[in-house]
């Protein structure tokens, strides 16, 4: 498929019945924008983001659990691609995670977080897997929120194919510049898409502030909320255009010295 579209959901999934939310996005971003084939929420967006050891702890549920059943008969009715946050329970640990769901409703991946704010260290284990999905819509890579700060794990997504980079996040304030600078220089590091959704809204001393948006492969903003209330993003995604850019301009990945970097990261690690 050439050209599709994808949407970005924004709203404070703090409060109030997260799923049932959820849905009514996903109804209105299909009413109104019937053309879209996926949809993205943010981190832990079954859950919120209200990290209490008391609160992480009930709302952990297994990879295929009620939540994943339910977003999964919402993949099916309305034929989308939907990716959402949930707190993860696997083997006795609890991982901050995502899921990746098809139109009929299978679960296609799983994401466990990498890297842990100091917020998350004392009550999530760190994931440990790069994921990545190949579909007829192109290869989709993982992240969640902090991930985006850390170019090493953008750009092995995209050495492993990955297209769009999705990375549902809780970005809080000050630092908004940080958000979009991150999500930007990572889609132009690796000549990507990616898309990223966040919170809106407050919750104790965390305050939220939207500013979803999608980013091309030249690090350009496609599209992107332009308030701080919830509300849903869409962008056309192109992956012909990728590769033209990356024939062009954006020439990165095949210009650069790997045979001098592996040298270099040899060195580092000989010294420790």
């Amino acid at each position: 498929m050439k050209k599709w579209k994808l949407a970005v959901v924004q709203d404070d999934f703090n409060y109030g019945e997260n799923l049932t939310l959820m849905e009514s996005h996903i109804m209105d971003c299909v009413q109104k924008h019937p053309e879209t084939k996926l949809i993205l929420f943010p981190e832990a967006a079954v859950s919120g983001y209200i990290f209490s050891e008391e609160h992480v702890r009930n709302k952990a549920e297994s990879a295929d659990g009620p939540s994943f059943r339910f977003v999964s008969g919402l993949a099916k009715k309305f034929e989308l691609y939907i990716g959402y946050g949930f707190i993860e329970k696997k083997d006795d640990k609890l991982f901050n995670s995502m899921n990746f769901i098809s139109p009929e409703g299978d679960l296609l991946a799983t994401y466990q977080k990498m890297h842990l704010t100091p917020l998350e260290k004392h009550l999530f284990s760190a994931g440990n897997k790069l994921v990545t999905v190949r579909t007829e819509l192109g290869n989709f890579g993982f992240m969640i929120c902090w991930d985006m700060a850390f170019p090493e794990l953008a750009r092995l997504l995209e050495q492993q194919g990955a297209d769009i980079i999705l990375a549902p996040s809780a970005w809080e304030r000050p630092y908004e510049g940080s958000y979009c600078r991150m999500a930007a220089a990572r889609a132009m590091d690796n000549t990507v898409y990616l898309a990223t959704c966040n919170y809106t809204g407050e919750d104790e001393d965390i305050q939220f502030f939207g500013r979803s948006a999608v980013y091309g492969p030249d690090g350009e903003r496609i599209s992107g909320s332009q308030t701080e209330e919830g509300s849903v993003v869409t962008a056309e995604i192109d992956i012909a255009k990728r590769q033209e850019l990356k024939e062009k301009f954006y020439s990165m990945r095949s210009d650069e010295r790997i045979d001098l970097y592996e040298i270099q990261w040899k060195g580092k690690r000989d010294e420790y």
